[in-house]
């Protein structure tokens, strides 16, 4: 069988399924034991889906670097690493081909694949991971498991003139780290339906599960210029690698037999509703949905969010870091979210990131103002290093202190961590982007 020899290099991929450390194969080592080691690859139970590949591998090791990626197009291009001997987290993926997910800025294992759209994929991503206690010559086996549930709806039960419906799904996460762990940050999906007969269907879609006690659908019809939103809880979680169908009246294209349709998954579960099970909701509160998580907000400065708990100043909450946290009253604080992201951009590039980022489905952000570029400065002028040390532990990128100029004002003017000018920013000089986002926050 023809293997890719590959020494060590950089990283690419995640997991999903129960982790536990792997027991290495081998002859025993003695005292001129290689201080470099193989470890060959496998796909276990590849055989369980019709088209794993290509697979994406990543290898890091226990400082959180990725010194190895490879995307593996068939069995036969499945690497052989060298590594020098330690402890390492493996993590394959299988479905980041299919262009539904988006890769973090930066390979750190806390960082996080995310939908590229909606909050939900029509590929299935199926993850495997392993931790390698790597001694000596190994091959290490690593089984896929589907990190998400399939969702299917079928609404056959709504009036004659409804021209659109679409579905809020709540809670679900966000996306799943390098690492294969699943965020749980309590987000929403939004799944628009299609006519078919006289049933608005959709799916399958696929979501990463929440940890939570129920999931909340809210339904909304348009009927001419009227938009009307319908609630409805299942009061179960979603389970990954399980298919559930939701069924109110016809069941549309929707089998209802309680059997596995696809390789890999669980049998699916059947949940059927009329539509006098559905509770009317004040449609003012679409856009934010009380079940969606900490990244819930629209597109400016100001932006009320909800969470089950408070962010504290100077803490990472979820995917950002919380520079400021004012007390409004015992149940919300106004926020300043620092961005994971950093980029070392010309002033016009600067204003098209600026324009186009968005992060846990949260736009509007900007550069600190003038008066907060000289407050950041000085209050972390000290403790840069440690604060970029403790961002990076987290996933969120970190400042440099002794070469970039950071731009702020509305990209007018340009600050530092290595003396205290404030300077004007040019039109051909890169500089550090950071952005920020002023929001209220407040309790479930």
């Amino acid at each position: 069988m023809k293997r890719i020899f590959l020494l060590s290099s950089a990283f690419m991929a995640g997991i999903f399924s129960a982790c536990g450390s792997y027991q290495l194969e081998g002859e025993e080592g003695g005292e001129g034991q290689q201080q470099d080691c193989r470890m060959d690859l496998t796909l276990g139970n590849a055989g369980e889906f019709s088209s794993p590949y290509p697979v994406t591998v990543y290898l890091f090791d226990a400082d959180n670097r990725c010194v190895f990626q490879h995307v593996a197009a068939s069995e036969t291009d499945m690497p052989v690493l060298v590594q020098a001997k330690g402890s390492y987290v493996l993590s394959l993926f299988s479905g980041l081909s299919s262009g539904e997910y988006s890769y973090p800025m930066e390979t750190h294992p806390r960082q996080l694949l995310t939908f590229a759209k909606g909050g939900h994929a029509e590929v299935p991503l199926a993850v495997g991971k392993n931790h390698v206690l790597l001694e000596r010559d190994t091959e290490v086996s690593v089984s896929l498991s589907y990190a998400v549930a399939g969702l299917y709806f079928s609404f056959g039960s709504f009036p004659s003139d409804v021209s659109e419906v679409t579905v809020h799904v709540s809670p679900v996460g966000s996306g799943i780290s390098l690492a294969g762990d699943i965020a749980d940050d309590r987000q929403f999906a939004t799944v628009s339906c299609r006519k078919e007969g006289s049933c608005w269907v959709a799916g399958p879609v696929y979501v990463f599960p929440s940890d939570a006690s129920r999931v909340h659908l809210s339904v909304k019809l348009r009927q001419g210029s009227t938009e009307t939103v319908y609630g409805y809880d299942y009061n179960s979680s979603f389970k990954s690698g399980s298919i559930y169908r939701f069924v109110s009246g016809e069941k549309g294209g929707i089998i209802l037999d309680g059997e596995n349709q696809v390789t890999g998954w669980r049998p699916g579960v059947d949940i059927e509703f009329g539509f006098g099970d559905l509770v009317e909701e004040d449609a003012d509160d679409w856009e934010e949905v009380p079940d969606e998580g900490d990244g819930d907000a629209g597109e400016t400065d100001g932006d009320i969010l909800y969470a089950d708990e408070l962010p504290e100043a100077e803490t990472v909450w979820g995917p950002f870091y919380v520079w400021k946290a004012e007390p409004l009253s015992a149940r919300s604080v106004r926020a300043v979210l620092l961005a994971p992201r950093q980029w070392v951009v010309t002033v016009d590039e600067a204003r098209s990131v600026c324009e186009a980022y968005e992060v846990d489905d949260m736009t509007g952000w900007r550069v600190l103002t003038l008066e907060e570029a000289k407050e950041f400065r000085d209050q972390y002028s000290g403790t840069i290093l440690d604060l970029s040390a403790f961002l990076y532990e987290n996933g969120i990128d970190r400042f440099d202190k002794y070469d970039l100029r950071y731009l702020c004002n509305d990209f007018n003017s340009t600050f530092c961590f290595y003396n205290d000018r404030i300077t004007s920013s040019g039109k051909t000089v890169d500089y550090g982007l950071r952005l920020v986002k002023e929001v209220v926050v407040e309790k479930r």
